[in-house]
């Protein structure tokens, strides 16, 4: 009787811990992203792009003003109500009109290098 009940206490504080490890892990990443602005969430954004394809001043900014006006974009999008497939078909739009955007203050080179790098971190496990 003690070693079942022993036994059962184990496996529920192992599963609790677990548990517990998984939130703490999840919470601040949505923390963050629910407290960014758009700006941080831009400078973040082009910050990740300028470690890959190494921007000159002129396009750092370029890129910088694509990312907070896209960020803006779709922030209003995710306050609009708009729910299920309809949101995903908004969002794919904005995220196809971005990547255009700044593809075209990338040189050919410097967008192979982020297209790479995004399909690597794609790619990747996550919580990694």
């Amino acid at each position: 009787m003690k070693k079942t009940l022993f036994l059962s206490m184990a496996m529920a504080f192992v599963t609790f811990t677990a548990f517990a490890q998984e939130n703490a892990a999840a919470a601040p990443h949505a923390q963050m992203q629910g407290k960014m602005t758009v700006e941080e969430r831009a400078k973040r954004q082009t910050d990740r792009i300028n470690a890959t394809a190494q921007l000159s001043t002129d396009q750092y900014n370029k890129v910088l003003e694509i990312n907070k006006n896209f960020a803006g974009q779709k922030d209003a999008l995710r306050a609009s109500g708009t729910q299920g497939e309809d949101l995903k078909a908004q969002f794919k739009a904005l995220n196809d009109k971005q990547e255009a955007a700044v593809k075209a203050v990338l040189t050919a080179d410097q967008y192979a290098k982020v297209q790479a790098a995004k399909k690597e971190h794609q790619g990747a496990p996550r919580g990694e």
